[in-house]
């Protein structure tokens, strides 16, 4: 029972998180979320144009039935500012936003998948 306990909770985790990254890693960080084709890539830079290192881009989705079906996800950028984040649903309930958050410094953005199921979005973090 206890086994079963940790795979389904190390599951779980590993759709909810995307792996870390060094510093200096090229590879570009990906969220899963296994709910539909829809993807959506970030780069997020700051006034100068610089990537913004481990920036936090994280999503809440309601979907499915009623939207009865619930979907958190949470990724960090990489050193060139860069993540992607991966399977999510193409019909949502409601409206639903990337919130992208680095220190004191946040954005928004729409996810609108009827519109674009697979943006792409530049994001300025820092900007006066």
């Amino acid at each position: 029972m206890a086994g079963l306990l940790f795979a389904s909770i190390s599951a779980f985790s590993t759709n909810s998180f995307a792996r870390p990254q060094t510093p200096n890693s090229a590879d570009v960080p990906v969220a899963k979320g296994d709910a539909g084709p829809c993807s959506a890539d970030f780069v997020v830079s700051d006034p100068s144009g610089k990537g913004v290192y481990d920036a936090k881009i994280g999503i809440q989705i309601k979907y499915g039935f009623m939207g009865l079906h619930k979907l958190d996800l949470t990724v960090g950028t990489n050193f060139e500012g860069k993540a992607r984040v991966e399977g999510l649903p193409e019909q949502i309930k409601g409206s639903a936003e990337f919130k992208i958050s680095h220190g004191d410094q946040s954005k928004t953005v729409t996810y609108d998948p009827t519109n674009d199921c697979h943006p792409r979005h530049q994001v300025t973090l820092g900007e006066k």
